[in-house]
């Protein structure tokens, strides 16, 4: 029983030791960046296609602002001695509406002007973001390989302690310590106290405590723990 419980013992030292690599705050800031990255290229190409969709948008505009731009200069450009009254009334209601047509066309570029500069305002502040990430990244996956370093001799040699324990346990044992640490039951080995289970604190009946004495431990029913007495 010594054997298994320096060996639970140990188990449980390995376990703090490998949480403290995976659960780190290095791992957690490297995974962020990672992620903070993947998601900035995403983005990037969102607005990469919706620029060049924009911009195209812009240039069907443009022109059509030529086309009308050039529709005025040959209205205007028409010598009035050589027209009618009509003539001149048709002219100018055709300036008009070109006008009035011209002014929508140049206020809707401006407004996609506006939408271009803010996409690629965007777009600069995404790239800002991601080189910092990187930056980050960098930083954080130094400090987590040193911790990882520092830590896995430590891992190794607690392991290596292991093994040689396992070789004085009885068999049975170390299997019923393994196939219970496999069903997520950690501790395995808990004490008797003042005859309850250590691990769910359930009263154990008094042929259970006699089984105890007999075996020198016994399973409980209620969490799976294998119970011994000090």
């Amino acid at each position: 029983m010594e054997n298994i419980l320096k060996y639970q013992e140990l188990d449980l030292k390995l376990q703090q030791l490998e949480k403290s690599v995976a659960s780190s705050k290095e791992k957690s800031v490297m995974n962020q960046m990672i992620s903070y990255v993947k998601d900035a290229q995403n983005k990037s190409m969102e607005l990469e296609h919706k620029a060049k969709k924009m911009m195209e948008e812009y240039l069907l505009l443009k022109k059509e602002y030529d086309k009308n731009i050039l529709t005025i200069k040959q209205l205007t450009a028409k010598n009035s001695s050589e027209l009618s009254t009509d003539e001149m009334d048709e002219i100018f209601n055709q300036i008009n509406i070109v006008s009035s047509n011209l002014y929508m066309i140049e206020r809707n570029l401006n407004i996609q002007l506006v939408n271009i500069k803010n996409i690629l305002k965007e777009f600069e502040q995404t790239k800002n973001g991601v080189i910092k990430a990187r930056e980050k990244h960098k930083e954080s996956k130094q400090k987590y390989e040193q911790l990882v370093s520092e830590i896995n001799p430590k891992i190794e040699a607690v392991k290596k302690e292991m093994e040689k324990l396992e070789k004085g346990i009885e068999p049975k044992i170390l299997t019923k310590y393994k196939s219970a640490k496999h069903d997520n039951i950690f501790p395995v080995f808990v004490p008797l106290n003042n005859g309850n289970c250590g691990g769910c604190r359930m009263a154990l009946p008094m042929g259970k405590l006699d089984k105890l004495k007999s075996d020198g431990y016994i399973v409980c029913e209620q969490c799976g723990r294998v119970i011994y007495q000090k």
